[in-house]
């Protein structure tokens, strides 16, 4: 599953490591969760505090936006 945490972190202009940290994980360990080649996906908990922090929906960050969908199709 690829998830849209990198989309909407960057959307909030907010780098990895701002976001780690107020998760309280390390850069690397959401490095792994945003990248799709890794297929890691986030606890629930986990995936529930980075859509707080990010101020989206949980299914929001859980599935790629539209866009993001058709650009990978055309690539």
């Amino acid at each position: 599953m690829a998830n849209a945490i990198q989309f909407w972190r960057k959307k909030r202009k907010m780098s990895q490591q701002k976001l780690a940290d107020l998760l309280g994980i390390h850069r690397p360990v959401l490095s792994n969760i945003e990248n799709p080649n890794k297929q890691i996906d986030p606890s629930e908990e986990l995936a529930i505090k980075i859509s707080r922090i990010l101020g989206v929906l949980v299914t929001d960050i859980l599935r790629l936006p539209e866009e993001d969908l058709i650009e990978k199709k055309l690539d």
